[in-house]
């Protein structure tokens, strides 16, 4: 029959000690570090997952933001364009109205002059015949001398 020898129990006893040690130290460990490992990917998958929805989310927003800058800003150009339009046509009709003022302040002026000048030649001319009937009356000349005495007086006048 079989026998049952001490030393087979010492290697059974020595076996199944060396499983509760190996099992106490090395299993347990491995696999609480194994669990805890497959926890930390699970959650920083989760964490991965929420930061891109996050992600996503922001460019949208952002997208958006681009869009209504880009519109804002060609309404603004639009606008200023407009208002350079308007402040031109306002200058332009600023400078019209200064032109004409300009050109009737001339006139006047112009105007002005024509009738000084006038009154200078009706003074000169009154003081002309005046000299000129004088010596008409004073001595009868012929046509010759008539045209000759006018000649010099104009001449005179001409000088001064």
């Amino acid at each position: 029959m079989i026998s049952i020898d001490y030393s087979l129990i010492i290697v059974i006893l020595n076996f199944v000690l060396l499983l509760i040690v190996l099992n106490k130290i090395l299993y347990k460990p491995i696999k609480k570090f194994l669990s805890e490992r497959q926890q930390k990917i699970a959650s920083d998958l989760d964490e991965a997952k929420s930061s891109r929805v996050k992600a996503e989310k922001l460019v949208k927003e952002k997208s958006t933001e681009l869009k209504q800058s880009a519109e804002d800003i060609r309404k603004m150009k639009s606008a200023a364009a407009g208002d350079a339009e308007g402040k031109a046509r306002e200058i332009m009709k600023n400078a019209k109205e200064q032109e004409k003022r300009i050109l009737q302040d001339t006139e006047e002026q112009l105007e002005t002059e024509k009738v000084k000048v006038m009154e200078k030649i009706e003074d000169e001319l009154a003081e002309m015949v005046a000299e000129l009937s004088s010596k008409f009356l004073s001595e009868k000349l012929d046509e010759k001398k008539d045209k000759e005495l006018i000649k010099k007086i104009v001449s005179e006048r001409e000088n001064k």
